[in-house]
Order: C-alpha cells, then structure tokens, then sequence
C-alpha cells in the first residue's frame, strides 16, 4: 500500500495546472501549500475501488479540469480511460480537492488548464 500512496504523489505532482497561454509572466496554479500538500491530500483521500481490487486492475486515469481565476476547480473531464470504478474515484478524488491559487498573467489571477494523472496500483 505504501508503494500506492507514494507513486500516485509522485505522478500527481508532475503536472501542475498551466495557464493557457504562452506569455513570459504567467505563473502557474497551485495546489494550495504545493506539491508536498497534494500529496498528503492524495494519500490521505484515495479510496482504491472495491470492485477494481477484487478483478485485479490497474492503471493511471488522467483527470483534466479548470481552475478559475478564483482558484475553483470545474469542468472534470477523464482524458486517459482505463476502468469505470477508477475514473469515478479519480474524479471524485478532484473534485474533493480545495480551491487551488489561480493562475497569473501579468500578477492578476486567471482561468487555466490542470491536469492529474492519478495512478491505481495494487497492493503487494
């Protein structure tokens, strides 16, 4: 379980949400206290499905969402399908999260892009 809760840190911390557009001054959103704090969020909260358990599957279910320039997630969307139950979870595990820090274009907040890939592995 140890080697679950660690990975899905890792791989959920590797794609921050990104504002959407290229200019220099733009400052990513944030979960909020960072990476270390999602990471906890996500241990903490992640329920791996029953179902998904007992049949034996796994998988990374990427989670694509917005983050308003008042930092609230919105618009869920699974952009890598693996398993009914786990894309339910992934979702529910995002949704769940706290408002994050928007991100900035030219120090004034704006809407943005997030994405997450969350990761399903068994337990050994």
């Amino acid at each position: 379980m140890k080697k679950l809760l660690s990975f899905a840190a890792a791989v959920a911390m590797s794609l921050p949400a990104m504002a959407q557009t290229a200019a220099t001054d733009t400052i990513s959103a944030v979960y909020p206290g960072g990476d270390k704090e999602m990471a906890k969020y996500i241990n903490a909260n992640l329920r791996y499905p029953q179902t998904a358990l007992r049949n034996g599957i796994e998988g990374v279910v990427s989670v694509r969402f917005k983050v308003s320039a008042s930092g609230l997630l919105s618009d869920f969307t699974v952009v890598r399908l693996v398993d009914p139950d786990l894309e339910t979870e992934a979702i529910r595990l995002v949704k769940g999260m706290p408002s994050w820090t928007p991100a900035t274009l030219g120090g004034k907040p704006v809407e943005s892009t997030g994405l997450l890939k969350i990761p399903f592995i068994l337990p050994e």
